[in-house]
């Protein structure tokens, strides 16, 4: 029979402890950038369309895993928000909002991505280092704990979306035409 030190058994506790501290601020992180999600429906206004449902589209490794599911049990512009997990993306997927997941680190990827969006009028929105500053025009970014906006003003200018004072009043300007 083996006997565990008392030191092991305090090191093991001490590491589980972390893992659960890490997973659980991974756990926020995706729900505040959940929120942030569904709440762009009330600061950005989309040309009208066709579409019976509000779309959302995850590219990529999907970090929300089962957090953001109950948006789909809310409603943008008086529709139904669907929402949709794509490991690539094609010209024929219609998505309101596409979240462009960190795990997409090809440029060339993220610039064919964010060009065929730029047709479908949809606010592209992600996570991964100077997303906005490399023609994307919603960026999470992570400082100190604190999930912030960067946005590139004149990605969104040349789309037909609006966006409201508001969103900007919270959000540092990066990319052409910003004073970064």
């Amino acid at each position: 029979m083996k006997i565990i030190s008392l030191s092991g058994v305090i090191f093991f506790m001490v590491l589980l402890l972390s893992l659960q501290a890490i997973a659980d601020d991974a756990n926020v992180e995706y729900k505040v950038k959940a929120g942030y999600l569904y709440n762009f429906t009330k600061f950005i206004t989309w040309p009208e369309n066709e579409s019976e449902t509000f779309n959302l589209c995850i590219v990529g490794e999907d970090p929300f895993g089962d957090l953001i599911d109950p948006i789909e049990q809310r409603t943008a512009f008086g529709r139904p928000i669907k929402l949709f997990r794509f490991n690539n993306l094609n010209k024929e997927q219609h998505c309101h909002i596409l979240f462009i997941s960190a795990s997409i680190k090809d440029n060339n990827m993220l610039k064919s991505m964010l060009a065929i969006q730029e047709t479908n009028k949809s606010l592209t929105v992600g996570e991964s280092k100077e997303f906005a500053a490399q023609g994307g025009m919603i960026g999470f970014v992570n400082r100190q704990g604190k999930i912030k906006l960067q946005i590139n003003l004149k990605m969104l200018q040349q789309s037909d979306l609006k966006i409201s004072a508001k969103l900007l009043e919270v959000a540092e300007l990066v990319g052409e035409g910003s004073n970064d």
